[in-house]
């Protein structure tokens, strides 16, 4: 049995997971509630609240579960410094009561992987029968980076966000709007009231927003700040009219959500003609969004590969895809090594894997 635990932002959760991929027990205790009147993750009350939940759902385990626990992991970064400490700490009591081997875990690799799981009853796919390579898209609240996934240790970063990430840019015009936190849902939402609105195909254009970094001297970076500035301008070109009507707010976020597949794909497509691969994967918060796996399904589709994205319960932070992470380096007889918490950590920058 293995378990794992992931507090490295708003989330604390604890996942045991069987040899073979089956998780076994997964809970998870939820802040965007107790954050949303602040309009953001505030890091001191998420911290002290990690170190509140966590004694609590351990109790809530199962003692038959963990007394078969023979290996423990933890996000050990990238997060915020104090909620990775709350679970480092956490899981360095437990290792050393149990007399377990503890592994550090890094949150993005484990979005990375989290497309190969499988849905709760089923096991998802062996280390041996993931595709490698593989192109691998992650975005999030925090993060928009493209890799070049060649093994599980094995990922080059081709690029990432210079500014804001996507979520960000989502949360960001959502609070414009008046919506509130977190805003990728409520937006997805308005931009479904839009008359005739299923998937973006269906927009009518009538917003002309900029699609950030569509050109090939950009490399594969991306930026979102000038879109966000597009938005606002259009909100505050409309301040004067009597009210932001939902029709027209719903046009905007749908020309917002256009802008932003359109931009994420030119990326996608050119990694995936540049290193000849045949499956592309999306990850993260923001990949639960079904305009964008809407989107993305098509255009995949038309360019002859295939698509894996993860459960959408596997899309948001969660103790599974890490316990499915440590599966996985079991499976590559990974040893554990000493580690620390680390609130910057991208895998394929330098030294990332030592």
């Amino acid at each position: 049995m293995l378990c794992a635990v992931e507090t490295s932002f708003d989330e604390t959760g604890i996942a045991l997971c069987d040899s073979a991929g089956l998780m076994r027990a997964s809970l998870l205790s939820s802040q965007v509630e107790l954050h949303a009147p602040y309009g953001g993750c505030v890091p001191e009350l998420a911290a002290r609240t990690h170190l509140s939940d966590l004694p609590q759902l351990w109790r809530h385990l199962k003692p038959e579960l963990t007394s078969q626990i023979r290996h423990i992991g933890v996000t050990s970064g990238p997060g915020l410094p104090g909620c990775l400490l709350a679970g480092v700490n956490f899981c360095r009591g437990l290792a050393a009561h149990y007399g377990l081997p503890l592994y550090g875990l890094n949150h993005l690799q484990g979005h990375i992987f989290s497309p190969f799981m499988g849905n709760g009853s089923e096991p998802g796919d062996s280390l041996a029968d993931i595709p490698f390579p593989h192109v691998a898209l992650l975005v999030s609240g925090g993060h928009t980076e493209l890799f070049l996934v060649r093994g599980i240790d094995d990922i080059e970063l081709l690029g990432q966000t210079q500014d804001d990430a996507v979520g960000e840019l989502l949360d960001k015009v959502s609070a414009m709007l008046g919506l509130g936190y977190p805003g990728g849902a409520r937006l997805e939402r308005l931009a479904r009231e839009h008359p005739g609105m299923t998937e973006l195909a269906d927009y009518d254009g009538e917003f002309e927003l900029p699609v950030p970094m569509r050109s090939r001297k950009y490399g594969y970076n991306f930026s979102y700040s000038g879109l966000k500035t597009a938005v606002r301008n259009q909100i505050h070109e409309r301040a004067d009219k009597p009210q932001l009507d939902s029709c027209w707010r719903a046009s905007l976020v749908a020309a917002l959500f256009s802008s932003v597949v359109e931009s994420l794909w030119f990326k996608l497509e050119r990694a995936v003609e540049e290193h000849q691969v045949s499956l592309i994967t999306a990850s993260g918060g923001v990949a639960i969004n079904g305009f964008i796996r809407a989107a993305f399904a098509d255009q995949a589709a038309k360019l002859g590969v295939n698509l894996r994205v993860p459960h959408p319960r596997h899309c948001l932070d969660n103790a599974e895809m890490m316990a499915w992470l440590l599966k996985l380096k079991l499976e590559a007889g990974i040893p554990p090594v000493e580690f620390d918490a680390r609130s910057n950590w991208v895998p394929g920058e330098p030294g990332w894997n030592e």
